[in-house]
């Protein structure tokens, strides 16, 4: 297992166009990470169960204890969720909305989850789009424990055996939030070798791509996919020029990958956007313009050289 307290290295971005004023004061160290040897997983997520036993469940009897998990096509009844929303209490850079629920339920088009641990029990972060019996397309922060699978789908799950994602207060943004860290020490006959994946914890005010650049720089990865992405940024800035300008935004990675450059490591990110009003936006990020919010969970797993 190789545990890093990653600083940025890469030079400083231009001045971010839009920030946020967190509660508390910066922690010093940014991103933290931990690599080790790549676990995956393919399971159904069994008719009648929530979506945090029904994901817990078979990771737990995979030996996976901290993993990044995607399902798509996933008809849930009833659904639970919230949506990103400014916070007015003063306590916090952003906030969630009030509970919703869709008593009909709706389709999951596509769901990023990170499982890991809370207070020693499991816990499940979730980010997702979907539809409803309209077939009004909206995206949010899914309420695992109390939506239900109400047909049986397939998910896939990356992560590790010896490391987890557990919760831990955050003083700087007064949230609590997931944090990589180690469950237990490999034995010697299970020293990291092979292809790798990475749990990392970007905090606010770092770009989101340059992190990610950053972990992969810190573990000697050339290439990687981005397997694991749930999070929020502040906006969004897009190749193509869009701009979106919310303050409080939620995200998922609908497809990232790491590769080398001649100006170095540089990493893709085509993802969905949730605003306030659960309208989603998508497109591919530009580099150095969109900060993190809150802290954004990752999950890479590395790649064989030409493989992505």
């Amino acid at each position: 297992m190789q545990a890093s307290s990653v600083h940025p290295i890469q030079a400083a971005p231009l001045p971010f166009a839009r920030r946020a004023r967190h509660p508390g004061s910066p922690d010093p160290v940014r991103i933290v990470s931990l690599a080790g040897n790549a676990a995956s997983a393919s399971f159904t997520l069994q008719a009648g169960m929530n979506l945090r036993d029904a994901i817990s469940m078979p990771l737990a009897a995979a030996g996976i204890n901290g993993a990044t998990v995607r399902f798509e096509n996933l008809r849930v009844s009833p659904h639970h969720f919230l949506m990103p929303a400014l916070s007015h209490d003063g306590k916090h850079a952003a906030f969630y909305s009030a509970p919703h629920e869709v008593d009909g339920g709706v389709v999951i088009e596509l769901a990023c989850a990170t499982y890991g641990r809370r207070d020693g029990a499991p816990f499940v972060h979730c980010h997702a789009i979907w539809r409803d019996a309209e077939g009004k397309r909206q995206g949010g922060h899914m309420l695992m424990d109390q939506t239900i699978v109400a047909e049986p789908g397939m998910a896939q799950a990356w992560g590790l055996h010896n490391a987890t994602m557990e919760t831990r207060f955050d003083p700087e943004t007064n949230f609590t939030l997931f944090h990589p860290a180690v469950v237990a020490i490999e034995a010697a006959k299970d020293k990291t070798e092979g292809l790798r994946t990475v749990l990392a914890r970007i905090r606010p005010d770092e770009d989101l791509n340059m992190a990610i650049e950053n972990v992969c720089h810190t573990h000697g990865i050339r290439h990687a996919k981005v397997r694991g992405s749930v999070g929020s940024i502040i906006g969004a800035e897009f190749e193509d020029g869009r701009v979106v300008e919310d303050l409080a935004t939620e995200i998922l990675v609908r497809d990232g990958d790491v590769q080398p450059t001649a100006d170095g490591l540089r990493c893709h990110l085509d993802i969905a956007l949730i605003d306030p009003r659960g309208n989603v936006c998508e497109g591919v990020l530009a580099r150095g313009r969109n900060p993190v919010l809150i802290c954004f969970e990752l999950v890479i797993e590395e790649q064989a050289d030409g493989k992505i």
